[in-house]
């Protein structure tokens, strides 16, 4: 089974709206590779932010 651009364009689509991702302007007019990086780097900011408040609570805990 192949998947072509279109049906990997709307895939990207509805990941973004599943994990929340809002947008002024209109991602339909970005290309195929504009939303797999956008993609990338907004799982990777909300990756870096549950880091860091993770490590924020061991430090508390630690010091209990």
């Amino acid at each position: 089974m192949s998947i072509n651009s279109n049906q990997r364009k709307q895939f990207l689509l509805n990941e973004l709206k599943r994990i929340g991702y809002k947008s002024d302007e209109s991602l339909e007019k970005l290309s195929l590779y504009e939303l797999e990086m956008l993609v990338i780097s907004v799982k990777s900011e909300r990756g870096n932010n549950i880091e860091t408040y993770n490590a924020r609570m061991e430090i508390e805990e630690e010091a209990e």
